[in-house]
């Protein structure tokens, strides 16, 4: 096993950072054995990372530190189930990036159901934050998996799955133990990394599909509309091969402008579309609004923008709406992988942002956090000469069943509050989003910015009814807390109060 020395470790954006007591590159199964049974016996805690696009401190180590960019094989699996029929399942490694991951699906003729708007996390770190897409007839990337490989305390091997699992007990090797429980599987799914290192995945994939997207700029006052009344989700005619169909609507998403210019709030609405492979494509049709690409994608975007929000705020404003308008295109049909990426332009690479879930049956919530968010952006203008630099976002995303995810057992609509990182008073503005979502009564996304619930379990006992059992289960693979870090702690999801933790948090070095 490879190791780093005198390395230190920071997430995407280098809001995080830590020297790790170690840092170790497994490359096997072994190798991530030998690593938990090392840091038990020195009696320090151990946590896996991946590429670090958790905008939260939820993956920082304290003591030793796994990067998993190693063990990022696939394979296919000869297994089969009735309720996979015409679709497969594959054997992902926890290190591989959902990007290397679309690429090697592809190749064989398949592609991931669903995934979020970048790809250049791992598949366990996106998995184990509750990492989404959107569509309401879609569930986040942890709703593909079928079964988990978990490597937990004393470097014991478990097949994690739900009751009617997708694995014979002689099918297993005998140094791992077969579960198949809801309860526990429905724990493990979104646990942080709590419960141990995820070794890897057997995950449900379709095959190969084309997406049409459609973006379209319109009002706050139409977009309320359409939201209140449902109709946002009706069918919408696209063309496809020079003729207008009605197509089922796969996915939405939208972006708002918080400030009115001219009275008007501008949007703009994203919507997929499953389609066939056209026979023609335009050179329209091969990619979104060209200009808006490459200014997206060149660091210069990024600095002139910067400049402007730190120095001639008074013109954020006009120049949201001005991108916003420019990301407008009719068209754009591709492999579904290339559609639901949205873009890690590095402009884009350089934000970060809170997200929070409301019930997307009621519709009445999220309009009203809207607009308490155009409020909100107009006092710190008007007050502070702040002026916040994104738009906010909505996505949709069906109902899970784990027992920490946002989304269990209720559909949601996901609220993103962006910013630039070296934005001026940047905490601040993310503080009072944060401040505004909570006492809306919004549920936050785990790897984003969550820092507001430092201290307040309570809330989180509140939202997830299912806790004490995720606790439970959680310390069944967990009884030592080698697992845990302080993101853990402020927020209440350590063993219940009375359960010694017997490992000592290993002082490492934190800038």
């Amino acid at each position: 096993m490879k190791e780093f020395r005198h390395r230190a470790w920071k997430n995407k954006i280098g809001r995080h950072k830590v020297f790790p007591f170690e840092y170790l590159l497994p490359e096997n199964l072994g190798d991530i054995q030998s690593a938990i049974m090392e840091a038990e016996r020195k009696g320090i805690r151990i946590r896996a990372v991946g590429a670090g696009h958790s905008y939260s401190d939820v993956a920082m180590p304290d003591g030793m530190l796994l990067d998993m960019r190693h063990l990022n094989k696939l394979k296919i699996c000869n297994k089969s189930k009735p309720e996979v029929a015409g679709n497969a399942l594959v054997e992902v490694e926890a290190g591989i990036s959902i990007h290397k991951l679309n690429r090697a699906l592809d190749e064989k003729g398949l592609a991931l159901i669903n995934m979020g708007a970048i790809d250049n996390q791992t598949i366990s770190g996106a998995i184990a934050t509750g990492t989404h897409g959107g569509g309401r007839h879609l569930k986040a990337l942890s709703g593909m998996v079928r079964s988990i490989l978990l490597v937990a305390a004393e470097g014991k091997l478990y097949r994690i799955e739900p009751e009617n699992g997708i694995t014979k007990a002689e099918e297993c090797s005998k140094n791992v133990q077969l579960i198949q429980d809801d309860e526990v599987f429905n724990s493990v799914l979104l646990s942080m990394g709590y419960s141990g290192i995820v070794h890897s995945y057997i995950i449900e994939v379709r095959p190969a599909y084309w997406l049409y997207e459609n973006r379209t700029a319109i009002s706050w006052d139409q977009l309320k509309h359409q939201l209140l009344d449902g109709s946002i989700f009706n069918d919408y005619a696209i063309k496809v091969n020079g003729k207008y169909v009605k197509k089922p609507l796969r996915s939405l998403f939208v972006v708002i402008n918080p400030y009115a210019v001219k009275g008007v709030h501008t949007c703009m609405l994203a919507r997929t579309f499953e389609v066939d492979k056209p026979n023609h494509r335009s050179l329209r049709d091969r990619s979104r609004n060209l200009l808006s690409q490459i200014l997206g994608s060149i660091p210069l975007t990024y600095y002139l923008s910067l400049f402007i929000v730190n120095y001639l705020p008074f013109l954020v404003p006009a120049s949201l709406d001005q991108s916003i308008r420019a990301v407008e295109d009719q068209t754009y049909i591709d492999k579904s992988y290339k559609v639901l990426f949205q873009g890690l332009e590095f402009i884009a690479s350089q934000g970060h942002g809170a997200e929070f879930a409301y019930d997307m049956h009621q519709p009445e919530k999220f309009v009203e956090v809207i607009e308490a968010i155009f409020t909100t952006v107009n006092k710190l203008k008007e007050k502070l000469g702040v002026y916040p630099s994104s738009a906010p976002t909505l996505r949709f995303v069906k109902a899970s069943e784990a027992y920490l995810a946002p989304e269990y057992q209720m559909d949601v609509c996901y609220v993103g509050n962006p910013a630039l990182v070296k934005q001026k008073k940047a905490k601040l503005i993310l503080n009072a989003y944060q401040d505004l979502n909570l006492k809306m009564g919004g549920k936050p996304h785990w790897g984003k910015i969550t820092n507001r619930l430092d201290g307040q379990a309570e809330l989180i006992e509140k939202w997830y009814p299912r806790l004490k059992q995720w606790k439970s289960v959680i310390s069944r693979f967990n009884p030592n807390g080698t697992f845990y870090n302080a993101f853990a702690e402020k927020r209440g999801l350590t063993a219940e109060p009375g359960e010694a933790i017997q490992v000592s948090r290993y002082a490492s070095s934190k800038v």
